[in-house]
């Protein structure tokens, strides 16, 4: 039954994440990588892993987000509320009638993964420009192994993950905050993949036929949890300190 569904996945096409906010951004100027990735955080959208861990947008999640932000532009609903619609006849009813719908976004869906294929690259002087980091800036990242590059016809490039942190950092960056805050972070990270690779790798080591497909299941389960407690965590402490300045 598992091995029918995987295929009929295999089969539906896709976007991935840069290629959604790219599209969108013509109706949403204000749509981002990292707004996408909160909303999932919200549990409105629940994009699914490719093999190679990227996230992938399907017509459900597609269609998902453009009544979201729909709802968010045009009627400043809250995310509570919309997240309960998504549930609603009222949501059904925009599928259908809504003159906003999939078909006039004219999403050319196209399948953006493949088995086996490349992630994509990039140069890190075109990353530099596009996010507006100096130099310097992605240098001492790289020096400081938060990201990583390589040499291809004689340019230094970097995959689309590291490109993904790239866009983040260029958003703490407006806060002063530079490389050697970072560390601590990428400290953090190293701890906290250890972690789960040291539940996950039993499974891993099984030797069964679907031991990789239900590592990377539980990798991706796991990285969601742990990710939302750190946020809880942090969440947490932050309000007792607005509590002292009321």
């Amino acid at each position: 039954m598992d091995n029918k569904n995987s295929e009929k996945d295999s089969d539906k096409k896709f976007l991935t994440i840069g290629r959604v906010v790219k599209e969108f951004k013509k109706k949403y100027p204000d749509l981002t990588n990292s707004k996408l990735r909160f909303l999932e955080s919200e549990g409105l959208l629940e994009p699914k892993r490719a093999p190679n861990n990227y996230r992938v947008y399907y017509m459900e999640d597609i269609e998902k987000l453009n009544f979201i932000l729909k709802m968010q532009r045009d009627f400043y609903m809250p995310l509570e509320v919309i997240k309960d619609k998504l549930n609603s006849r009222e949501y059904k009813k925009f599928l259908t009638d809504s003159e906003e719908s999939i078909e006039n976004l004219q999403l050319k869906l196209g399948e953006e993964y493949k088995t086996g294929s490349e992630p994509k690259l990039y140069s890190i002087s075109e990353l530099s420009k596009k996010f507006k980091l100096p130099q310097s800036f992605i240098n001492d990242l790289i020096d400081n192994g938060i990201i990583e590059w390589q040499e291809e016809n004689g340019k230094y490039i970097i995959d689309e993950n590291d490109a993904e942190i790239l866009e983040l950092l260029s958003e703490l960056s407006k806060y002063g905050i530079r490389v050697k805050h970072l560390k601590l972070f990428e400290n953090f990270a190293s701890r906290q993949s250890a972690f789960i690779q040291q539940i996950v790798l039993p499974v891993a080591m099984s030797g069964k036929k679907d031991s990789y497909k239900r590592t990377l299941k539980n990798i991706n389960k796991l990285e969601r949890l742990l990710c939302d407690f750190h946020e809880l965590l942090v969440k947490k402490e932050n309000r007792k300190f607005l509590e002292k300045y009321k």
